[in-house]
């Protein structure tokens, strides 16, 4: 009888590490969405700063002008990040099809080498019985 072998053990192999690449692609864009969400935190507070910083002080005409432009720099900043997060949005859409095609072609093999797997045992149950009874037979032989 010989040892299960299954003969796409390789591809088998490969498909998972292909798995595991597409999924640490995958993580790289959830940070990379990440830190694009943590940049929109900081530039609203510091907006927020910016708003705090007119009600509570007297500002001259010159300063209220610079703060107004430190203001527009921070929106006109939000809304290039917010363009970046859409375009990490879709690169994170088009990434989870790569990473659910790769899935597919894993479970795919894996599938495969389970039904070869159970089929083997078949076989290897069939030579199991065909040994013992050539055996029960070759005893029963001899002791006639």
């Amino acid at each position: 009888m010989q040892r299960f072998r299954f003969r796409l053990a390789s591809v088998l192999g490969w498909r998972t590490l292909e798995l595991e690449i597409e999924e640490g692609k995958l993580e790289a864009l959830f940070a990379e969405r990440n830190r694009r969400e943590a940049e929109l935190t900081g530039l609203g507070e510091q907006e927020r700063e910016a708003e705090r910083v007119i009600e509570r002080e007297s500002i001259d005409g010159q300063a209220l002008a610079a703060l107004d432009a430190h203001r527009a720099g921070l929106r006109r900043s939000a809304g290039r990040i917010r363009a970046a997060r859409a375009e990490c949005e879709r690169r994170i859409a088009a990434q989870r099809a790569s990473v659910a095609e790769a899935e597919r072609k894993v479970k795919l093999l894996e599938r495969l080498k389970e039904r070869r797997l159970a089929q083997w045992r078949i076989e290897a149950n069939g030579e199991l019985d065909t040994l013992a009874s050539e055996t029960f037979l070759a005893k029963w032989v001899r002791e006639r």
